[in-house]
């Protein structure tokens, strides 16, 4: 029988387990604690997750994950989708500013550790969870995927799938009256093709509810556009009240008043639009012809008049962009339809690659912010799985 190695601590044995008298940081008031654990980066806080249990027990209390939500930055989620010879990849990218240029740290995701599957067609992102779309295992119909792949706690959600054809649109939400996470998806009905309706699931509810018709026009994901409680996204024409929204606490479709600019241009104008947040603020992305686009934002949240055009990229890349994040510095990293994340520095009002995401193969890219966000105490009443990489917190918790 081969023997312990030497040196090698045992997760579970209380001789390792540090005390208030060992650890200084445990005599302090425990608010001050958690607000200290907050601000330390995601990976020092998995590592301090295999320490012991006091590190633990803080990183587990609801108080902190709602602490660290709130400051926790915004990173890029890439989902490469290369050949099958490939290697799938799902990484999380904290870009942080760094005098004029950029750092990048990077955390993979696994099916081991942290996302149920490989087989992933579109993510939706919302308040720290995912939304992962993809085939369930011996099932030919598609299935939903709440996860949060930094604790790897999933649950899955099957969809009705009789009398209807899928749509391609649909979002994760939160409401903020009722605390709750909520799925949103339309469909088609075999015996009205030309009439979308729409139903929402309720996390820990375990159904689906019906809310009636839909919007004829959608655009299908991946975007980021969750904002005041409510989700937006951009129809294809720009004619008329173009950018509409889903509330989350009303349950209710609604439209967001479009900048002036666009009520003057005529029936036959193109050009791609983009729809997100950037910054804490609606926008929408406009590429007027193939060497220029302009970024609007909304200033005041649902007042048409504090629309503002804030930035016109000229000499781009011809193609549609997808603004992501805003470092610090006023660097502004975006995806490209090629696809390409692209970094534009305002000061010097020009665009580069991003050497750091240099990605051989096809991919998408969403903005997302990790957290400690627990299905457990999210989602009550609904069959929570954890990854098998996860069970090393278990054998410490025993």
């Amino acid at each position: 029988m081969r023997g312990r190695k030497k040196g090698a601590m045992e997760p579970s044995s209380n001789r390792h387990e540090p005390t208030a008298n060992s650890c200084r940081l445990f005599q302090l008031p425990h608010p001050l604690i958690l607000d200290i654990l907050s601000r330390l980066p995601i990976r020092d806080l998995l590592h301090c997750r295999c320490v012991c249990k006091r590190f633990i027990s803080f990183i587990s209390d609801p108080e902190f994950a709602s602490l660290h939500l709130s400051i926790s930055p915004l990173c890029i989620l890439t989902n490469t989708k290369p050949l099958q010879k490939c290697r799938k990849r799902l990484q999380l990218s904290h870009v942080y500013a760094d005098g004029a240029s950029f750092q990048v740290s990077k955390l993979n995701f696994t099916p081991k550790s942290n996302v149920p599957t490989w087989d992933i067609s579109d993510i939706s992102a919302c308040n720290g969870l995912l939304c992962l779309l993809g085939p369930k295992i011996g099932d030919p119909f598609y299935v939903f995927y709440v996860c949060n792949p930094i604790l790897g706690e999933f649950i899955t959600i099957q969809p009705p799938c009789k009398g209807r054809h899928r749509s391609p649109f649909w979002g994760l939400g939160y409401s903020t009256v009722t605390k709750q996470y909520k799925l949103l998806q339309s469909y088609y009905p075999t015996v009205k093709l030309n009439y979308p309706m729409a139903e929402i699931y309720t996390i820990g509810s375990g159904t689906w509810r019906s809310i009636g018709n839909a919007p004829t026009d959608f655009v299908s994901l991946p975007f980021h556009a969750f904002l005041n409680g409510a989700l937006h996204w951009s129809k294809s024409s720009l004619r008329g009240e173009f950018i509409n929204s889903f509330d989350f606490d009303t349950e209710q479709f609604g439209i967001v008043p479009p900048p002036h600019h666009f009520q003057e241009l005529d029936k036959y104008s193109s050009g791609c639009t983009k729809t997100g947040v950037l910054g804490g603020c609606l926008f929408i992305c406009h590429c007027p012809d193939f060497m220029q686009f302009d970024i609007w934002v909304m200033k005041e949240y649902g007042v048409k008049e504090s629309w503002t055009k804030q930035f016109v990229i000229k000499h781009a890349y011809s193609g549609s962009y997808q603004p992501m994040l805003v470092l610090s510095n006023g660097e502004i990293f975006m995806l490209s339809n090629y696809p390409k994340i692209t970094c534009y520095n305002q000061k010097g009002r020009y665009m580069r690659g991003a050497k750091s995401f240099r990605i051989r193969s096809k991919f998408d890219a969403i903005a997302y912010t990790p957290c400690f966000v627990s299905l457990y105490n999210v989602a009550k009443g609904e069959q929570i799985s954890r990854m098998q990489g996860t069970r090393v917190y278990d054998k410490i918790c025993q």
